[in-house]
């Protein structure tokens, strides 16, 4: 994977990593698991059924994943899998450590993704939005380090819960770390952001009051996944941005975080109405059926109010 220069173009400089393994049981079968905390969901037939339990344990992340990276060697697995993108100018920049969905993030070679025979239309349409908007964001004077921990676990897509929220509030603990390190960062600026699964990862490292120590401002999450996460002790600002339609990560699965005593955390809720998982992603339809009753789309006037949301949210919070 390469890095990205001022200007976002890639960089001649090649990062060395291993090449990301492909969870396969036999050639010519094609599995996609959706697994959450309270249910597995399993998208495509398993033949023979003897292997249905082998690959459903693997989803759950029962099963340690190829390539896993191990805790002591984080600060390297993460230098070596992410994405900068830096604003024009002397810097240091305000910076967001951002952590991608499931579907993880585009291939540079444009050919290798379209022709990848283990990505979904769902997961192509999401992996180029990760990029797309963390070059927004960059344009908008935020350097962001996008993270692939996928590449860092040993895998090109992560939607059958094969990196658990904890293990990825562990790469964002050491993202920070590492990102206030470097020069064109300032490390009195530096935000979380995190869409689907990485939002989940985000309010799981807020679980546990993270925050504090790393001196960050505050935390976006993007329809995350809410389950699981009973309270946040931390005292950092969220923002969070929610579909009234999804049925993915539907907003109600994130009400008992709101409920909240005084001194708790800062949390404020934007629900749009009508809006789907993946609102915000312009590549999508307005409905895109993925299987078993889910759906993403993008909606215009949801994506829109969400990213003022964000860009108003950062700028209060400096």
């Amino acid at each position: 994977m390469r890095r990205h220069s001022v200007s976002g173009e890639p960089q001649n400089e090649e990062l060395q990593r291993t090449k990301p393994a492909v969870f396969s049981v036999s050639a010519g079968f094609a599995a996609e698991l959706r697994c959450s905390a309270d249910r597995l969901r399993l998208r495509a037939t398993l033949k023979p059924p003897a292997l249905v339990s082998i690959v459903l344990t693997a989803a759950c992340g029962l099963l340690p994943g190829p390539g896993r990276a191990a805790t002591e060697d984080l600060r390297q697995a993460v230098s070596a899998h992410h994405l900068e993108f830096i604003p024009e100018g002397d810097g240091p920049f305000p910076t967001l450590v951002a952590i991608p969905g499931c579907s993880g993030i585009a291939f540079e070679d444009d050919s290798e993704e379209t022709t990848h025979p283990g990505l979904t239309t769902d997961d192509r349409i999401f992996r180029r939005h990760y990029r797309e908007i963390s070059s927004r964001l960059r344009n908008a004077g935020y350097a962001v380090l996008l993270i692939h921990v996928h590449h860092a676990e040993g895998l090109e897509t992560a939607c059958g819960g094969e990196i658990g929220a904890e293990r990825i509030a562990e790469y964002i603990d050491e993202a920070v770390s590492w990102a206030r390190s470097l020069p064109y960062v300032d490390a009195r600026r530096v935000h979380v952001i995190g869409w689907s699964m990485g939002g989940g990862g985000a309010l799981a490292w807020l679980h546990g009051a993270r925050g504090e120590a790393s001196s960050v401002r505050s935390v976006v999450a993007v329809y995350p996944v809410c389950r699981g996460r009973e309270t946040l002790t931390s005292q950092l600002p969220l923002l969070l941005l929610l579909g009234g339609a999804d049925d993915i990560t539907p907003p109600s699965s994130c009400g008992h975080l709101l409920g909240t005593s005084a001194g708790g955390p800062k949390i404020t809720v934007e629900v749009y109405p009508g809006a789907r998982h993946g609102f915000d992603v312009t590549d999508a339809p307005p409905a895109l059926s993925i299987g078993n009753g889910m759906t993403v789309g993008y909606q215009k006037e949801a994506a829109d109010a969400a990213w003022g949301r964000i860009l108003s949210f950062l700028t209060g919070h400096q």
